[in-house]
């Protein structure tokens, strides 16, 4: 049976990262990300609930300061490695032939709960929490929760992310975007298709431009990534923002507009 989606950030507001939540990203990050049984479940959860969609991105620009380029760290790889392959995941999911309904619906829907509010629901921590190499949760989520490299991803990409921004996360239209070819993120196109408010020559036009996008953006994440080694040519302004496309599309918009000062309507 499908597990039911949180919708993503609300209120649009700071995400405070708590201590516990905190040492569980940073060890997903330094191991988890790896493990086979890991990533088959992220294929399943079609990734993490809104809030841990954008905890998992804080954490790991936030709180990694080593790597090539200009910022010298503060990047989301790990979060590029991960999205692509959900995004291919999901794209390939909706290429297969399943008809209006219940059966595209189910291609959006996650069939197991959220990684990280699995490991959340048990017996919680109390007192000083060591985490990944015994470091500071406490510490690291104080550090995290300040933004600064997180917002200044979102705001200074805010141009070429917003266009593909989906309308019902932000409470109006987009700017940028037409009204005939406006993208829904997966929460909100799993509600259009579960509520039948599309016929199905519509709705199958949505999958299909929903299956598009992910392959693009898979395409650009792949190569936001190889950006990040040492090797890899630097990224132009679209692929630094693919991986906010991937996460507003998996996750909700709400945050992402939040930290670049967009407001509700969705205007700049």
């Amino acid at each position: 049976m499908a597990v039911p989606d949180r919708f993503g950030l609300l209120p649009a507001g700071p995400l405070l990262l708590t201590t516990e939540e905190t040492r569980l990203l940073w060890a997903f990050v330094h191991g988890d990300i790896m493990d086979a049984a890991v990533r088959s479940w992220q294929r399943a959860s079609l990734g993490f609930c809104p809030r841990h969609t954008w905890a998992y991105a804080v954490v790991e620009i936030e709180l990694w300061e080593a790597g090539v380029g200009g910022r010298g760290g503060h990047q989301p790889f790990d979060v590029c490695v991960l999205y692509e392959d959900l995004s291919r995941t999901l794209s390939d999911r909706l290429g297969r032939p399943r008809g209006w309904g219940r059966r595209a619906e189910a291609a959006l829907v996650p069939s197991r709960r959220c990684y990280l509010c699995s490991q959340l629901a048990g017996t919680p921590r109390e007192g000083f929490a060591l985490g990944y190499a015994n470091s500071n949760s406490a510490a690291l989520a104080a550090e995290a929760n300040l933004l600064r490299h997180t917002r200044r991803w979102c705001a200074a990409t805010a141009e070429e992310w917003l266009p593909s921004a989906c309308p019902d996360c932000l409470g109006g239209p987009v700017s940028g975007a037409d009204d005939g070819g406006v993208p829904l993120c997966r929460l909100h196109l799993a509600e259009a298709v579960r509520a039948g408010a599309e016929d199905e020559a519509a709705t199958a036009a949505r999958l299909a431009e929903a299956r598009e996008r992910l392959a693009s953006i898979a395409q650009r994440l792949a190569a936001l990534a190889r950006s990040m080694t040492a090797a890899g040519a630097a990224a132009d302004a679209r692929t630094e923002a693919s991986w906010i496309e991937a996460l507003g599309f998996f996750g909700g918009w709400q945050f992402p507009a939040y930290l670049a000062g967009i407001p509700a309507s969705g205007a700049p």
